[in-house]
């Protein structure tokens, strides 16, 4: 009788199967990058830090393709938001191919970490502040990981809209408020809503004088992203504000104080 042969025995040490990395196992991983050590990760999801390094650098370079199974409805939405606003140039913080330089004529610069055809190939953080004296009609915030840290720059940047994607949202899906509870003030599961994290962005747009207003939010389990529209306010010495554009703006201001 033939012996049976254990193909994960190599010189009297059994080899460890590595696990397949499933949807959701990818969005918890990044999910915990946002403010957890792959050391603290390690331990959390039960996966050596060599497996988990591995993965985040696979990622990296992988990332055109994960959530591919929302990438048409974000499309669709990055159309209609560019026809509601009409910008004349984007700054695309995206981490993968632009969906702008693909599909439109407008002047786009964008920041892939692959940096295959793209104009960078940096942070997202770098990027932006390279960009901080610069404005743009629209800035796309979708780098890979959170785009917390990014926010303020992002703000003050954008003129007419501001697309932002929140990785953290995923954390809802393993009831876990701990990792956003210091950002966005989410102290239990119940608060756990997109209206929360909306709330967030538009109050620090306050600070630059900048009203922010929901376009659309959409809610893909995982991930979420929302379209703001941006308004300018202006205070005039009467206390009065006004929104719109700057030249609107400008225009009531002087038609107030004459």
């Amino acid at each position: 009788m033939a012996r049976k042969v254990n193909k994960n025995l190599l010189n009297g040490v059994i080899k460890s199967v590595p696990r397949a990395w499933t949807e959701e196992n990818i969005g918890e991983l990044l999910g915990l990058k946002i403010n957890k050590s792959i050391k603290e990760i390690s331990k959390i999801i039960d996966r050596t830090e060599i497996s988990i390094s591995i993965k985040l650098k696979r990622l990296k370079f992988s990332n055109d393709t994960y959530n591919e199974k929302h990438r048409e409805d974000k499309y669709k939405r990055n159309s209609l938001f560019i026809d509601e606003i009409n910008p004349k140039n984007i700054l695309d913080v995206y981490a993968g191919n632009s969906y702008y330089k693909k599909n439109t004529n407008i002047k786009v610069i964008d920041n892939d970490i692959k940096g295959i055809d793209t104009d960078y190939k940096l942070d997202a953080f770098e990027f932006l502040y390279k960009f901080r004296k610069n404005k743009f009609d629209l800035v796309d915030l979708d780098p890979f990981g959170s785009a917390f840290n990014c926010f303020d720059l992002a703000i003050q940047i954008a003129q007419e809209g501001l697309c932002v994607t929140f990785g953290e949202y995923g954390h809802k899906r393993w009831r876990r408020s701990d990792f956003v509870k210091s950002r966005y003030n989410i102290n239990i599961y119940e608060e756990f809503e997109t209206e929360k994290f909306n709330q967030y962005v538009i109050e620090r747009a306050k600070i630059f004088n900048k009203e922010l207003s929901v376009f659309y939010c959409a809610n893909y389990g995982n991930i979420m992203r929302t379209y703001f529209k941006i308004k300018k306010t202006i205070k005039s010495i009467s206390g009065k504000e006004y929104y719109g554009k700057p030249k609107d703006a400008q225009k009531n201001l002087f038609e107030e104080n004459n």
